[in-house]
């Protein structure tokens, strides 16, 4: 039977890579985006550079997609 002090580093690890891998799919998804509008202001498609609050929106659903997989592979092992 394990301690809660056993337990501590199980409930930490349990956490922090859900995440890490949250943020990263978080910065990747806003990267992916921030590239298309570069791409787009370089074609002459828009006239300024910017990231809405809908595109922090779809990298927050991203955040919560890799954060949520990552969670369910930890709960399977």
């Amino acid at each position: 039977m394990k301690t809660i002090i056993q337990s501590i580093p199980v409930l930490i690890t349990g956490t922090v890579k859900p995440l890490k891998a949250g943020l990263l799919g978080f910065i990747t998804i806003l990267t992916i985006i921030f590239l298309f509008n570069l791409i787009s202001f370089i074609t002459g498609t828009k006239e300024k550079i910017g990231v809405d609050s809908v595109d922090f929106l779809l990298a927050g659903t991203g955040f919560v997609l890799q954060m949520t997989g990552t969670l369910v592979k930890s709960f399977i092992r």
